[in-house]
């Protein structure tokens, strides 16, 4: 035992258990800086941003150049 009252193994798991709080805490901030830094502020009025518009799928497997060509 040590002079706090510990056993050797009990002082190396709480080393071991602070240096992975120290790592969480250091990785949670990096992250925070990250997402500050690199990602664009919301909007104030809460909206989403616009979705860019796609194509739609056609609904027949036919092609319209197809379908031209048929009725020549």
């Amino acid at each position: 035992m040590s002079e706090h009252g510990l056993t050797r193994e009990e002082r190396r798991c709480l080393q071991l258990w602070f240096r992975q709080a120290l790592a969480q805490v250091e990785r949670d901030e990096l992250s925070s800086q990250l997402i500050t830094r690199d990602c664009p502020p919301a909007d104030k009025t809460g909206e989403h941003r616009s979705q860019v518009s796609r194509r739609r799928a056609r609904h027949s497997p036919v092609s319209t150049h197809g379908k031209q060509l048929a009725l020549r």
